[in-house]
C-alpha cells in the first residue's frame, strides 16, 4: 500500500495532476480485472467496485479508496490461507490414511506370522494335532485376511475421494491462474505456454502454425466516450466473435493484454489463416453492442496475421506478426495485414 499512499500525497498536494490521476485510474482498473472471489465478495462484485472507483479516480474523487483497497487486500490474504489451508488439510489426511494403514498392517502381519506358526507347530507333530484347534486357527486367518481386505477397500476409497477432491482444488487453481476473469478466453501467461508448445511441435514434425494479433480500434475512445463499463462489453462481445469463427479444437485464442487478443492456429497455412481473420474482421464490424441511452454501438478491429518461420524463436515471431498489426493499423485500421 505504499505505493498508494505516496501516490495519493502527490494528488493532495496538487489536485489537477492529470497524470497521476489518470495512473491510479488505470491501476484501479488492472487490480479489478485481476480480482478474484473471497468471503465477502464475488469477483465480479469487486471488479464493479474496482471499476467505480477507478471512474471515482479520473474524475478527482478519492474518499472511498484507502478503506476499499485495506478491506479487499485483508480478504484476499485471508481467502488465499484459507485455500492453502484447505489444501494442507487435505494431504495431512491422505499422510494420516497411509500411516494408519501401515501400523494396522504391521499389527495384521504380527497376528499372521503368530497364526501360521502354531500351524505349523501342530503339522510338525502329527501324534498331538488337535484338528478342531487347527480348524479354528484356519478361520482365524480366513477372518483376519477377509477384514484386511474389507479395510484395505474402505481406506482406498476414502483415499480415492480425498485425492479427487484435492485434484479438482488444483485443476479450478490452475484454469483460475490461465484464464482471464473478465472474457473467459486464455490469458498471457497460457498465451506464452502454448506459442512455446507451438514452436517445439514445429521443430519435431514440421506442422505449419499461425499466429493472430486483434487490436479493437480506438478502444481508449470508447472507454472515454462510454465509461469502462461498455469497455468490458466490448471486450467480451470480441472475445465471443474469436470463439465463433476460431471454433476448431486445435485453435487457441486469449487476451493478450488490454483491448489485444491472441490467436494461435496449430497445421494452418497462412492463406487459411488470412482467410479466417478476414472472416473474423467482418464478424466484428456486423456486431452491434447494446449502449444504454445511446445508439447500438458497432466497432472494428485490426489483424495482424503471420505464419511461424523456420527456426524462428517465440518473440522473432510474435515480434514479426505484431508488427503486421500495427501495419494494418497505420493503413487505416479494419483490416487485416498478413
Amino acid at each position: 500500500m505504499n505505493w498508494l499512499k505516496v501516490l495519493l500525497q502527490r494528488l493532495e498536494d496538487n489536485r489537477d495532476a492529470p497524470y497521476e490521476r489518470e495512473l491510479l485510474a488505470g491501476v484501479l482498473r488492472i487490480l479489478g480485472e485481476y480480482a478474484f472471489e473471497t468471503h465477502r465478495r464475488r469477483a465480479h462484485t469487486a471488479r464493479r467496485e474496482f471499476l467505480r472507483l477507478s471512474e471515482d479516480a479520473a474524475a478527482g474523487r478519492y474518499g472511498e479508496l484507502t478503506p476499499f483497497l485495506r478491506e479487499q487486500r485483508r480478504d484476499e490474504q485471508q481467502f488465499v490461507q484459507g485455500q492453502l489451508n484447505d489444501l494442507r488439510d487435505l494431504t495431512w489426511n491422505l499422510l494420516d490414511a497411509l500411516s494408519r494403514m501401515a501400523q494396522q498392517e504391521a499389527q495384521d502381519d504380527a497376528t499372521l506370522h503368530h497364526q501360521v506358526r502354531q500351524m505349523s507347530l501342530q503339522v510338525q507333530q502329527p501324534e498331538s494335532l488337535d484338528v478342531q484347534s487347527l480348524r479354528q486357527t484356519l478361520q482365524t486367518l480366513t477372518e483376519l485376511i477377509t477384514e484386511r481386505e474389507r479395510r484395505h477397500q474402505q481406506i482406498l476409497r476414502h483415499l480415492e475421494s480425498q485425492v479427487n477432491h484435492l485434484m479438482r482444488e488444483l485443476e479450478q487453481a490452475r484454469r483460475e491462474s490461465t484464464t482471464d476473469p473478465l472474457t473467459g478466453l486464455y490469458n498471457r501467461r497460457a498465451f506464452e505456454e502454448c506459442l512455446n508448445h507451438t514452436i517445439g511441435l514445429n521443430r519435431l514434425f514440421g506442422y505449419p502454425a499461425t499466429m493472430l494479433l486483434i487490436d479493437i480500434d480506438h478502444f481508449k475512445q470508447v472507454n472515454d466516450t462510454y465509461g469502462h463499463a461498455v469497455g468490458d462489453t466490448v471486450l467480451k462481445a470480441v472475445a465471443e466473435q474469436i470463439v465463433r469463427v476460431c471454433k476448431r479444437k486445435s485453435d487457441f485464442a486469449a487476451r493478450y493484454g488490454g483491448e489485444e487478443f491472441a490467436v494461435i492456429m496449430r497445421e494452418t497455412t497462412l492463406r487459411e489463416a488470412q482467410r479466417i481473420a478476414q472472416q473474423l474482421a467482418a464478424q466484428v464490424r456486423q456486431h452491434s453492442i447494446s449502449v444504454a441511452d445511446a445508439e447500438p454501438l458497432r466497432i472494428t478491429v485490426s489483424i495482424g496475421v503471420s505464419e511461424l518461420g523456420d527456426y524462428e524463436s517465440a518473440e522473432e515471431w510474435f515480434r514479426r506478426t505484431d508488427t503486421l498489426l500495427y501495419q494494418a493499423k497505420q493503413a487505416g485500421r479494419n483490416r487485416v495485414a498478413a
